[in-house]
């Protein structure tokens, strides 16, 4: 069970970043909208309803997902940015993906919203120094304090994990 819950692994925060990891990150984050929409190009309407293990997330609900989250992370390196250490709203994943117009709207819809946040989330990344890597956000339920080198690291293990779940129900090895 514990495999297929995270199937690269869970998430490790670094105590440290060194600058060629965050340009894999960087990398990662601006090349995922590509290698996602190269895995559910030609997939089937009922594929989409597969789940990579039971009662969780199927693969619309995932794409939609992966869309809202990375939104949100965006949105919190922007905070963290331009604020001495926000504290970030934090929301729930499961109401957000079953909120109704992710029943309504087509992948297709969150795939767009993908790869338009990721040019400008790869893009942003790009041009951060090393103190902008340093500055901080706060996130009250989990009650801890995220850089935004600890971001970059977060949201390239984010896509390739929710993309691991896409190809175990899909039966991609």
């Amino acid at each position: 069970m514990e495999h297929l819950k995270y199937p690269i692994g869970k998430f490790t925060p670094q105590s440290n970043y060194t600058l060629e990891q965050i340009n894999e990150y960087i990398k990662s984050i601006k090349l995922f909208p590509a290698i996602l929409l190269t895995t559910v190009d030609n997939i089937s309407n009922d594929d989409f309803k597969k789940q990579y293990r039971e009662g969780s997330w199927n693969i619309c609900q995932l794409i939609h997902h992966i869309g809202e989250s990375h939104l949100n992370a965006y949105m919190r390196i922007k905070l963290a940015l331009t604020e001495e250490n926000p504290t970030i709203k934090p929301y729930n994943e499961n109401s957000w993906v079953n909120t109704s117009e992710n029943k309504i709207l087509d992948f297709s819809v969150s795939i767009k919203l993908i790869e338009a946040i990721h040019e400008k989330f790869s893009c942003l990344a790009g041009t951060l120094c090393e103190s902008d890597l340093k500055r901080t956000f706060f996130h009250p339920q989990n009650n801890r304090t995220f850089s935004i080198a600890d971001m970059l690291c977060l949201y390239s293990w984010h896509g390739n994990h929710h993309l691991a779940h896409i190809k175990i129900a899909l039966g991609i090895n």
